[in-house]
């Protein structure tokens, strides 16, 4: 049985967690805070839990109120002046962190900046001016200083981070991700390299720096002949750092760990270490309430139990050994994160299991040379150089390992067989059973396993075995399509814009194709050279090289289109120009070019209109993806183009595109426009009445995020908003669980779903459609 402890935070944490979750009214608090106080007095033990879960029920609904009045929830996209408390020092690439301190709506919490260029001192108080953009980041355009930092913690952090600067060059964004905590200025191929070798944790700060930093302390401290008081000076030091740090809740419940385990052992009690971490997690609670529905939190908690529990499971005699200790820790943690990694990521990296037998020794060793370089300088800091390019190169070697970095969808199906295996494990070992036991055990956890896994592959080949699935993804005011074939092999249209909001092709574009399992791209089409169709590209070409490149071929003299050629010629990847009656072939799907043609190309006319206009095909499924053509395009091609069932409306619904000519002659019975706040009145009211006219049924991406179809090639069925963060995934779970299952619209707030009918293959010939 768990110890009290335990179940007191099992208890806290459950009810933390339904009061962040579900918008429960404020006002039952009181009367229910009354009832639990009666409860707990009258029925002991039982009634102390209950009397837990409900405070932690209150703590959630709370937090739930307060987030709701948070900036992030008020503001939309646009302009915005804000008083602002900055917490960290703009780095090379200008992001940091700030908590608004006065706005005119009236909200509050922390919001991303970019400050493009302009320094921002930690610790000082500011009046910046910017656009807020809707992924969440205010991007500074003007900015006051009002107050200087005064804080030692402000002043050291950004102390540290210039002499780090000085020391260790262009690998100082990797440093301070180890030391600070500061994971802005690592470069993306480093970043991809650690999470694909399953050591990404290393660059975040996390229970495993603090331990290291204690551990050093400790040896410090009793080398220099302070025994008794050894670790107390450890501990004080430690807390200072967790303080320097800004007390991130992993770091935290690190420290809160340690002190325990430290005065435990020097009044010579020996508590158990799940009442230990118990203790912890509840101190991070009470600090920050809503890192219960963090993923963070649940990885690194995750992590202690799985190396706790795998270090446990070795025999008595391996137990003192560094290597097998540090194998089964590592093994342990990657097992017990699986789950949640598969979940919430789609991604989950067994090359980690071999990765950390190397990578954490080489971090206990950065990790004390990093701070002793800072005062030491030269010698000390070439050698800790030298031992962070292994690290790099042990990363890139991991990530590369056949099999070293599983990718999938995310969600409930990636996630089951994982969860079975850490549940499996734990079951077939428990409480140490003769071999006997274990061997029964084995083979039963194997034939369930075969079972599982064989459910699992035919539910897979009845659920996407036939189906095509388009995503109109959600990239503000651009374009980016990506294709999924019925053989999941992926294609892109566009990669939406690059400019002062951001890029999209590395914010969006990269992480969805990786969120949804992709490993290639068979094609790359680029409608045309304009920014927000092409700025997204370059990234994309960076993560995802692709084997065919397609694309109007309208010379352009712009410094983003010379970046993509350098692009494509230093990687080495085909191209053409995408002509009219040119047909790319994958799977069962076609995609045919309509328009441009060579003639056409001649007249010199703008970019818009020049835009690569595709037919994609599959069974009796047409669908007309029409770039940013206008009415002269279109009146073009209006007599040749043939009836669709889906239409991408050009230029993002500009008055001078989607004519009636056009959809009279294209007949679609959905459309999706793909737009974000603009200042062009994009989509303009008469081209959306010119659809409703129509009964054509209209998704906006501005208006409830990334558009899906889904088609087995005979009907189809739209799907749109479909949360990425965890909290909002288990919102989405719990609300469609709950709904009625004869509706045809979700109104949970997390999908929209309407299924249209399309014609069978037999009552349509191919004539009318072309």
């Amino acid at each position: 049985m768990a110890p009290p402890i335990v179940q007191l935070a099992l208890a806290y944490g459950a009810g933390l967690w339904v009061g962040l979750v579900f918008l429960i009214p404020a006002a039952v608090l009181l009367p229910l805070g009354a009832v639990v106080a009666l409860v707990a007095w009258r029925f002991g033990w039982p009634g102390t839990l209950l009397a837990a879960l409900a405070a932690g029920l209150m703590a959630g609904v709370v937090r739930a109120h307060g987030a709701a009045g948070a900036c992030r929830a008020v503001w939309l996209p646009g302009r915005q002046v804000a008083t602002l408390a900055v917490h960290d020092a703009s780095g090379s690439r200008g992001i940091t962190t700030g908590t608004v301190l006065h706005v005119r709506q009236r909200c509050g919490g922390r919001v991303r900046l970019r400050t493009g260029g302009q320094p921002l001192p930690a610790g000082s108080r500011v009046v910046a001016v910017g656009m807020y953009r809707s992924s969440g980041v205010l991007r500074i355009a003007h900015v006051r200083v009002l107050k200087a930092p005064r804080s030692w913690r402000f002043q050291l952090r950004d102390a540290i981070a210039h002499r780090v600067r000085q020391l260790y060059g262009e690998r100082a964004g990797f440093v301070e991700a180890l030391v600070l905590g500061r994971r802005d200025d690592i470069a993306p191929t480093l970043r991809k390299d650690f999470a694909d070798a399953g050591l990404a944790h290393l660059l975040a700060i996390s229970g495993l720096h603090v331990g290291i930093v204690a551990m050093w302390l400790l040896m410090i401290a009793r080398h220099c002949g302070a025994r008794h008081s050894a670790w107390l000076w450890s501990l004080t030091a430690t807390w200072l750092y967790v303080g320097l740090l800004g007390f991130p809740a992993p770091a935290t419940r690190a420290a809160g760990f340690v002190t325990i385990y430290g005065v435990a052992r020097v009044r010579q009690r020996h508590p158990p270490p799940s009442a230990v971490l118990a203790v912890a997690v509840l101190v991070v609670l009470a600090i920050e309430p809503a890192a219960v529905t963090a993923v963070g939190a649940w990885l690194s908690v995750a992590a202690v139990c799985g190396t706790r529990l795998g270090t446990q499971l070795l025999p008595t005699r391996l137990r003192r050994r560094a290597i097998p200790r540090l194998a089964a820790a590592s093994a342990g943690a990657t097992v017990a994160t699986a789950p949640i990694t598969a979940y919430v990521f789609g991604t989950v990296a067994p090359a980690g299991l071999v990765a950390n037998l190397v990578a954490v020794p080489l971090a206990a060793v950065v990790v004390p040379g990093v701070f002793g370089s800072l005062v030491t300088g030269g010698v000390l800091a070439g050698g800790t150089g030298l031992v962070l390019a292994v690290l790099e190169r042990v990363a890139a070697f991991a990530a590369d390992l056949p099999g070293g970095h599983l990718t999938g969808t995310p969600g409930l199906t990636f996630a089951a067989p994982w969860a079975a295996l850490a549940g499996g494990i734990v079951w077939i070992v428990r409480r140490r059973p003769r071999w006997v036991v274990v061997r029964a055990r084995l083979l039963a956890a194997g034939a369930a396993a075969c079972w599982v896994l064989f459910a699992l592959a035919v539910g897979a080949a009845r659920d996407r075995g036939d189906e095509l699935v388009i995503h109109f993804l959600d990239v503000g005011q651009g374009d980016a399509i990506a294709i999924r074939t019925p053989r999941g092999r992926w294609l892109l249209v566009d990669g939406g814009p690059r400019g002062p909001e951001g890029d999209a092709g590395r914010s969006v574009v990269v992480p969805f194709l990786r969120r949804s399992g992709a490993r290639r791209l068979d094609a790359i089409v680029v409608s045309h050279g304009d920014a927000d169709h092409l700025g997204g590209i370059p990234s994309v070409l960076r993560a995802y090289p692709p084997a065919l490149v397609l694309e109007p071929a309208q010379p352009l003299g712009s410094r983003l289109y010379l970046e993509y050629l350098a692009g494509l010629d230093g990687a080495g990847i085909p191209w053409r120009a995408a002509r009219v009656g040119d047909t790319l072939f994958v799977d069962s799907v076609s995609l045919t070019v309509m328009h441009p043609s060579t003639p056409w190309i001649a007249h010199q006319l703008e970019p818009n209109e020049n835009s690569v206009v595709l037919r994609l095909s599959y069974r009796c499924l047409d669908a007309i993806l029409a770039g940013d053509i206008g009415w002269p395009a279109e009146s073009t091609l209006a007599a040749t183009i043939g009836e669709a069932d889906l239409l991408k409306v050009g230029h993002h619904g500009s008055a001078g595109s989607t004519t009636s000519r056009w959809l009279d002659a294209v007949r679609p019975k959905a459309a999706v426009v793909s737009v974000g706040r603009n200042s062009y009145g994009h989509p303009a009211e008469e081209v959306l009445q010119r659809l409703a006219a129509r009964g054509v049924h209209v998704w906006r991406t501005d208006r409830g995020g990334t558009v899906t179809i889904r088609t087995d090639g005979r009907y189809l069925e739209v799907t749109q908003g479909q949360p990425e963060t965890l909290l909002g995934k288990v919102r989405c779970q719990i609300r469609q669980l709950s709904r009625s299952s004869g509706s045809s619209w979700s109104r949970s707030g997390c999908t929209r779903k309407q299924p249209v009918s399309l014609p069978a293959c037999s009552t349509i010939s191919p004539s009318r459609r072309r």
